[in-house]
This record gives structure tokens, sequence and C-alpha cells, in this order.
């Protein structure tokens, strides 16, 4: 067992040192590596080894051409599996490469759970994370509509209009947009059926899980994180 974990991490730390160059972020992106990278994030393998993994996906993931790959292997699966981890940021900042991509909202679609995991942050995550995640569903709530019902569902307005006030500049800017896009969205809609509907009272407008749990949840990975999404080569 610690042969094939010495193993692994020889591997990753390997790919992560390869895919800092330019010229190799194509061929790791459509090799037997990201399926193997993938399987380090959902493995028992150690921290270091899964953040090499986690960065290593995160260089070849900033090359539009190898998105369809990760896709295609399960990465938002194995995001979700890390992404209440010490390296949420990291997450996020893969997911915003990947949403530019209209597999990758099919992808979501597939895994609701990420984006209730993606709400939780916007509640309670820090402001450098609740940034990133309020841009990655801008991006992802712009391709469709459903994706806005979806984080809608989730009781996110009362967060987003928390940051718009009290968030980073790029984090309020980044709020801001996505509660005018629900608004267009939503005005979209009453056009296009002016039938009556369902009051908004009867819609939850916060998540009933109680934010002193969530919140130690999410302690340890507040206390430990050891990067920054924009962290590079």
């Amino acid at each position: 067992m610690s042969s094939n974990a010495d193993s692994a991490g020889a591997a990753t730390a390997l790919y992560l040192n390869l895919s800092c160059l330019e010229e190799a972020k194509a061929i790791i992106g459509n090799s037997v590596a990201v399926p193997f990278l993938i399987s380090v994030l959902r493995n028992k393998n150690k921290k270091q080894c899964k953040l090499d993994a986690l960065h290593t996906l995160y260089n070849i993931s900033s090359e539009p051409a190898n998105i369809p790959h990760p896709l295609s292997a399960g990465i938002i699966d194995a995001l979700q599996a890390v992404i209440g981890h010490p390296w949420t940021e990291k997450c996020i900042a893969i997911l915003i490469y990947l949403a530019s991509s209209k597999n990758a909202w099919d992808e979501n679609r597939a895994v609701p759970s990420l984006i209730s995991a993606l709400a939780t942050i916007l509640d309670v995550g820090e402001a450098v994370e609740q940034e990133q995640t309020a841009a990655c569903l801008l991006i992802l709530c712009s391709l469709d509509d459903k994706c806005s019902e979806m984080v809608l569902q989730e009781g996110v307005i009362p967060s987003l209009v928390s940051i718009s006030v009290n968030g980073t500049v790029r984090g309020k800017h980044k709020a801001q947009k996505l509660l005018m896009l629900f608004r267009e969205q939503r005005q979209k809609q009453r056009e296009r059926d002016p039938s009556p509907t369902q009051p908004v009272s009867q819609r939850p407008l916060s998540k009933t899980v109680p934010r002193h749990k969530v919140g130690r949840a999410f302690s340890f990975w507040r206390k430990n994180k050891s990067f920054s999404v924009y962290d590079q080569c």
C-alpha cells in the first residue's frame, strides 16, 4: 500500500512539473494522465499528492481544447469530493475553466449536490472563496435558465445580497451581476408565461440547515488552506 502511494505521489509530482510547460499541456490533457489524476482525488492519497493533482488539473484546464477530456473522465464528480477540504479555491478555479464549456453545464446538472456545495460556500465561505463561487455560478447560470433554477432552489439570494455589500470588489461585482441575471431571467419567464406564478413566499430563501452546523463542517479547511487560487507555476 505504501509503495503504491509513493508511486502515485511521484507520478503526480512529475505531471505537475510537466503541466507548467505550455507545450506539454495539450499532451497531458489528452492522455491517460487525466483519468489517473482524477483517481488521485477520489482515492485515499496523501494531502500533498491530492494537492499536486489539483494544481495539475488546474494547469491543464487553462487550455480550452483540453476541457472535454477531464469532463468525460468524471472531473466534476471528483471535485465535488474534495471541494469541502482546504483546497476549495483551487477546485472553484478549475470549475471556472470548465464552466466555459457547454458540456460542463451538462455535467453540473448531473451532479446537483455540487451546486448545493457551491451555494454553501456563498453562505459560509471566506471572501475570496465567495468571490470565485459567484464568478463560477455567473458563468453557469448564463448558459441555461435551468441552472439558475437549481441555484435559486438553494436559497442563494440572501448570500448574494450580503456579498454585493460586504464582499471583495470583484465579489461585489459578480454578485450584483448574478442578481441582475436572475431578475432578467425571471422577467423573461413572466413575459413568456403571463399566467400566475407560484408566490415567492413559498420558495425557500435560505437553506434549512443551521449555519452553525454548516460552519463546523467547514471549520477544518478554513483553518488549513495552504494555497491561493492565484498560485501559478
